[in-house]
């Protein structure tokens, strides 16, 4: 069952970034990882992937947001999925990138992270359609016009 990632749009006041040192803070809202979370994974169509879901009423999915950033990140920087997933758990910055709001948020298992990439190229064998690629289609023509 799809369901939309809506839960980064309210941080908690006593979350990951508010709960550093001012200088801190402000690093961390100049930093790479933080214009990544701005501009890429809070604008990531999560809609795009709902035909990768069951439309019956079961578990709700990861969230979408998190999957599509945490493979944008890794293939960017070059990551195995060990290191991707060493930097979910321990980088504060990366965990800025994904929309995390505590130093425990894990948004995914390497499982779902694993069947989620199966999805994707099982979809496109079946449809032709890279759904990836619509999603940076779609980024790059939003930049574009800003």
């Amino acid at each position: 069952m799809f369901k939309k990632n809506t839960k980064h749009l309210q941080p908690n006041m006593f979350g990951l970034l508010n709960s550093l040192p001012e200088t801190m803070q402000d690093k961390a809202r100049q930093s790479k990882e933080y214009a990544f979370y701005n501009l890429i994974f809070r604008r990531i169509d999560e809609q795009i992937f709902s035909v990768l879901f069951s439309d019956v009423k079961s578990r709700p999915n990861a969230p979408v947001n998190s999957l599509i950033a945490a493979i944008i990140l890794m293939n960017h920087r070059r990551w195995t999925i060990e290191e991707l997933f060493n930097q979910i758990h321990f980088n504060i910055l990366v965990k800025l990138a994904l929309g995390l709001d505590a130093i425990d948020d894990i948004p995914f298992s390497p499982a779902t992270f694993f069947n989620f990439q199966n999805r994707l190229h099982k979809h496109f064998c079946n449809t032709g359609e890279n759904l990836i690629e619509t999603v940076f289609d779609r980024l790059t023509g939003e930049q574009l016009k800003a």
